[in-house]
């Protein structure tokens, strides 16, 4: 439908401008609440009521209903059309073209362009406003005059006449300015909280979009390195089959020689078997027996070979096959598994770094109530005091730190702890306190810590603690520190391996594995 004719069908057929406060009578016809009522006015004297459109009677003035579909149509068309000023609102009295209305009369319920203004009049129960299409809203549905005051007892808005004459003349009231006043100083006060609210939301909401990029960016860089790892992996597996092949076709090649070397030895006898059948035969078929018996002096080489047939028949009987190697299954199976071995060693190291095997324990910071083994890899909880000299790195409390420490770069190391009784894992800088609860390991800013107790895991730093929601399932932890990245991870070396937790933060100095007993006993393995 073109804008002209949405333009006629939106007409109200009175005042011919765009529906104002559409409203629907009993017979479906629809007019400006202003217009059908000002028509209605004019036939009261007359006892009916009747539609302006097709004439349809009402013995009482039947009540209108708002067309709320109409209305938000209407208000839409005039929102996009070109002509609109952007209130929506027309001159009344400008009923030939629509031309927007400057200010809204409140006694006259009618909105006026500034033409109409200059003439309208000036008297004091004239209160002129901004456009508006509540106008019906502003004065009193009983006496029909401009609403002034607000009933506190019945909180409701009150006319002149309502106030002296009315239900509510022995009411407290107050001056619509005056209620007006208070609301909006109310209102500041809530926009005095509602503003930072909203500031702070906003400033959450940036930061959950630079959370949502560093995501986002390390997602993707987490996506190069794998496809470079899987891309290694791809090259050292074809790199491993060919070598694996390459060994194959070596030993297949000496196998084929030898077995060529003993089919070529093979023939040659049997052409020299053949040639002595064959002279065997002839002798054989001779008619003369002195001739066979003694033979002719240049038999008798011929003669001697026959006789020594049987000989060397007898011997063949008694000859195995010839003896030829296998490909060795073995050497290719172990050279296969090395290979992959090799593989799976470099990919470890990937991805959780080079292994601490030479992590050991130091008893210069053990506590005298834990107990070391000779090889100083297994710490065990002790109730004997073990007397050791006091030394400002020694704890207070049953723990120990590694002797290695690690300034930089990528290291695991792996713990195995008792099932029963608590014990704690992680990492520590040389500065944790030594002495005090604050020294237990993660009770503090100097230390991360991954505690294991009855059926559960929890991790703590800087004395907070946060549970987690797996239940053991192996004794075995793999600690595993990126220190460029700031991430110390823990694994569960469970089938499959399980991730526990990961700590995120900026190292400032070499950090120490760090190990607490209770009533357990941890040993590093590799």
């Amino acid at each position: 439908m073109a804008a002209a004719d949405l333009r006629d069908e939106l007409n109200c057929s009175i005042c011919l401008s765009i529906y104002t406060d559409p409203v629907s009578l009993p017979c479906d016809h629809n007019f400006c609440r202003g217009c059908i009522g000002a028509a209605w006015d004019t036939q009261g004297g007359s006892g009916s009521y009747s539609c302006p459109e097709c004439r349809a009677e009402y013995p009482e003035r039947p009540a209108l209903e708002r067309n709320k579909i109409l209305a938000d149509i209407a208000e839409q068309f005039l929102s996009t059309d070109p002509e609109h000023d952007g209130t929506g609102i027309f001159c009344t009295y400008c009923v030939h073209s629509p031309v927007p209305a400057a200010k809204s009369c409140l006694q006259c319920e009618t909105s006026m362009c500034d033409a109409h203004v200059k003439v309208h009049s000036k008297s004091a129960e004239h209160v002129l406003t901004e456009p508006t299409t509540n106008l019906g809203n502003r004065k009193c549905f009983v006496h029909d005059e401009l609403l002034k005051y607000f009933c506190n007892e019945d909180s409701a808005y009150i006319c002149v006449s309502c106030y002296m004459f009315g239900e509510h003349k022995t009411h407290h009231v107050v001056f619509l300015n005056e209620i007006f006043e208070k609301k909006t100083e109310k209102m500041k006060n809530i926009l005095d909280k509602l503003i930072p609210e909203r500031d702070e939301i906003e400033k959450s909401v940036q930061s959950l979009q630079e959370r949502r990029r560093e995501v986002e960016g390390k997602a993707a860089g987490e996506a190069e390195r794998v496809t470079a790892l899987f891309r290694d992996i791809k090259d050292h597996l074809e790199a491993l089959e060919k070598q694996v092949l390459s060994e194959i076709s070596k030993q297949e090649e000496q196998l084929t020689l030898q077995i060529l070397y003993q089919i070529q030895q093979l023939e040659i006898k049997k052409d020299e078997l053949s040639r002595k059948i064959r002279r065997t035969e002839e002798l054989c078929n001779m008619a003369e027996s002195v001739t066979i018996l003694y033979g002719r002096a240049t038999d008798k080489p011929t003669f001697c070979d026959a006789q020594g047939v049987d000989n060397e028949g007898k011997g063949r009987d008694d000859q195995k096959d010839p003896v030829v190697g296998d490909v060795d299954e073995g050497f290719i199976s172990d050279m296969l598994l090395r290979g992959l071995g090799g593989i799976g060693a470099e990919l470890n190291k990937r991805i959780y770094g080079q292994e601490a095997t030479d992590m050991l324990l130091d008893i210069h910071t053990a506590g005298n109530n834990v107990f070391l083994s000779d090889d100083y890899k297994m710490v065990f909880c002790s109730k004997k005091d073990q007397r050791r000299p006091r030394l400002p790195q020694r704890f207070q409390y049953p723990q120990v730190l590694s002797t290695r420490s690690f300034p930089s770069g990528r290291h695991y190391w792996q713990v195995e702890g008792r099932e029963s009784g608590g014990w704690g894992v992680g990492a520590a800088y040389p500065s944790i306190e030594r002495t005090g609860t604050q020294s237990w390991i993660g009770n503090n800013k100097n230390s991360w810590c991954l505690y294991r107790g009855y059926k559960k895991y929890s991790v703590r730093h800087n004395n907070k603690v946060t549970d987690l929601p797996h239940v053991p399932s192996s004794q075995t932890i793999r600690i595993s520190l990126d220190y460029e990245a700031g991430r110390l991870s823990f694994y569960e070396l469970s089938e499959p391996i399980r991730h526990l937790h990961t700590f995120t933060t900026s190292f400032t100095e070499p950090l120490h594995g760090a190990f607490w007993v209770g009533l357990a006993n941890l040993k590093l393995v590799t």
